[in-house]
């Protein structure tokens, strides 16, 4: 089993809590289904760790994908999984539409090296075969980077394809016990970046990175 961090796929003993009662029954349904929830962030006022999955409403599969927001003890915490990688996520039906792109995208990241994960709607239509992804829908990408030199190089890639792809590439480089930067915004180059982890999301200076 991987490390509690961001994005990661939580398999639990028990079905968590969520805020009211409709989230609490759509988190039990989910958890029943064997359905895994999506580590996010841990909240203020507890330790509990922060959860997130994304459920359709079969009754009215013409609305967006509601994202519900839940929570348990980490005990409970049974299986932590990375997500999906970009060719099991091209794999999915959904994905014909843009075969060529995502063919591009893979060949292009295996000859840099790069081994891309894939989160967001991309990931919840793969998983559940239910409708996440619509016309315009990004592809949230996500990056493990050992240091600044390896973030460089990620980002320059995800910058320099992007214009070749039929959809818009976002997401997250993850510098490892570190926490997680939006790609663009890495890119930008200014003395901070906005660093969130499972405990906390902080502006960072660039030079606080491992080099």
């Amino acid at each position: 089993m991987i490390a509690l961090r961001r994005h990661a796929l939580a398999r639990l003993a028990l079905a968590p809590v969520a805020d009211n009662d409709a989230d609490r029954e759509r988190a039990a349904r989910w958890h029943a289904s064997g359905r895994p929830f999506v580590v996010t962030r841990r909240r203020e006022a507890s330790r509990d760790v922060g959860l997130g999955f994304c459920t359709t409403e079969a009754a009215h599969p013409e609305l967006r994908p509601r994202r519900v927001a839940a929570h348990t003890d980490a005990a409970f915490v049974v299986d932590l999984a990375l997500p999906p990688t970009l060719k099991e996520i091209a794999r999915n039906p959904a994905a014909s539409p843009h075969a060529a792109s995502f063919s591009r995208l893979a060949v292009a990241a295996a000859a840099a090296g790069i081994a891309i994960r894939v989160y967001g709607s991309w990931m919840w239509q793969a998983l559940t075969g239910e409708r996440h992804v619509h016309e315009g829908s990004d592809l949230d990408v996500l990056v493990d980077v050992a240091d600044v030199s390896a973030a460089d190089r990620v980002t320059a890639f995800l910058a320099e394809i992007e214009p070749t792809l039929a959809f818009r590439l976002d997401g997250e480089i993850s510098f490892a016990s570190l926490g997680e930067v939006n790609w663009r915004e890495y890119q930008q180059a200014g003395p901070e970046v906005l660093l969130k982890s499972v405990d906390a999301m902080r502006l960072t200076p660039r030079t606080e990175l491992p080099a």
